[in-house]
């Protein structure tokens, strides 16, 4: 219920309300005080006439003085800000001579031979012309090879020293398959064939009919 719904109906509706009687109230209104606290009274005036009088202070011999910032270790740079507006003139000098360029006020001067540095230096290379033709040809004819003497040959797998090899025993195997006969094998009479699925008694078969 806002303000004014509260003074309007104490108003119009006052001598019909009845309020209750309070016999004790809780007066919570002090600031809580703990026990054994005491307040003085402040003397104004003697205090300003302290502070008018002046205190002697005591002499300090030795001070350890810590306002100074602490730098260890930190090496301090010349600041780059000269060099920077430097450069900053420079670029407004060049920006006002295109300008001025652009408007016609200077006279540039005829170049004769200008140094173009834009190629490679290439100094002391020749460079020849490949002839493909010739170079087949000289491939397609017959040339006498150079005779080898010793030859470094490296075309052999590395092999370990302690490496043994052995022969493959694949030809023994095979005889022994061979010389073996079909009478020597072991007749079975109960065999586990596990080869069907195994399905319970409780399983039940679904099938799905295919529309004509």
């Amino acid at each position: 219920m806002s303000l004014d719904n509260v003074l309007y109906e104490l108003r119009h509706e006052g001598a019909d309300l009845k309020l209750k009687h309070v016999e004790q109230v809780s007066d919570r209104s002090q600031p809580v005080i703990e026990p054994g606290t005491q307040v003085h009274h402040w003397d104004k005036g003697s205090f300003l006439k302290e502070i008018e009088t002046g205190v002697s202070l005591k002499h300090i011999e030795e001070s350890q003085d810590r306002s100074s910032p602490r730098v260890e270790g930190v090496e301090m740079r010349a600041s780059d800000r000269p060099a920077l507006l430097e450069e900053v003139k420079l670029v407004g000098t060049h920006n006002a001579i295109v300008n001025e360029i652009k408007a016609g006020g200077v006279v540039l001067q005829h170049v004769e031979a200008p140094a173009d540095r834009s190629a490679p230096a290439v100094q002391g290379a020749q460079v020849g012309k490949w002839d493909k033709d010739a170079f087949l040809h000289e491939i397609e004819s017959p040339h006498t090879l150079k005779h080898v003497e010793n030859i470094n040959d490296r075309s052999e797998p590395r092999v370990e020293p302690d490496t043994q090899v052995k022969s493959n025993k694949h030809e023994e195997l095979l005889s022994e398959i061979k010389k073996s006969s079909p009478n020597k094998l072991k007749h079975v009479e109960d065999t586990a064939d596990r080869s069907e699925p195994h399905v319970t008694h409780t399983a039940a078969l679904r099938v799905q009919a295919t529309p004509l």
